[in-house]
């Protein structure tokens, strides 16, 4: 096997993921979780079921990966505690004001709840991404004496998502600008030193 012939192996098949994940959005966004055809996605990156059974664990967990990376990387705001609580939702408000992301992160979503891997990995990602940095962000806010001592993280991610999951998937709209800094906001007054 020649150097070429080995460089175009990994670069086809990351090619050929890519497809996958973008074919799969657009079924998510045209045709929801519950009526999503893998047949579909399959036809529309020009690959084989094999190779997406191959990628991913389950379906859902393709279609929670596929939402995912709709999400910006991202940004360092400054010191002020609602930018900064606000920076760590904010990948999510973004992704669902831009095109279909509402309805791809919505599908993905439920594909979360109903199948047992792809809630695994949706949760797995909110503990690492959201649920720890909230935590240590917190901490930090308690030792300023900017939050109580008493906080929850529990509620404190209730109070920064439970509105965006209502809208998401009850209301099934996009997320209107600024939802995460009025969230951040009143997380602050709920756990606001007394």
């Amino acid at each position: 096997m020649t150097n070429a012939t080995r460089k175009q192996g990994p670069k086809r098949s990351e090619e050929s993921r890519a497809a996958i994940l973008t074919a799969t959005r657009e079924e998510l966004a045209e045709n929801g979780w519950r009526k999503f055809s893998v047949d579909s996605v399959a036809k529309r990156a020009h690959a084989s079921k094999q190779t997406i059974y191959r990628w991913w664990p389950s379906v859902g967990t393709m279609c929670v990966d596929a939402g995912l990376e709709l999400l910006p990387a991202q940004g360092r705001f400054g010191r002020d505690p609602v930018e900064r609580i606000t920076d760590i939702f904010l990948p999510l408000e973004t992704a669902c004001r831009v095109g279909q992301g509402h309805a791809v992160l919505r599908a993905a979503l439920i594909a979360a709840a109903d199948d047992q891997e792809a809630g695994e990995y949706w949760r797995k990602w909110i503990n690492e991404n959201l649920r720890a940095q909230m935590r240590n962000l917190l901490a930090e806010l308690t030792a300023k004496r900017i939050v109580r001592r008493d906080w929850d993280i529990d509620t404190a991610m209730q109070i920064m998502l439970g509105a965006f999951w209502h809208r998401l998937v009850f209301t099934r709209a996009p997320i209107a600008e600024g939802h995460m800094v009025t969230q951040a906001n009143l997380l602050l007054s709920v756990f606001g030193p007394e």
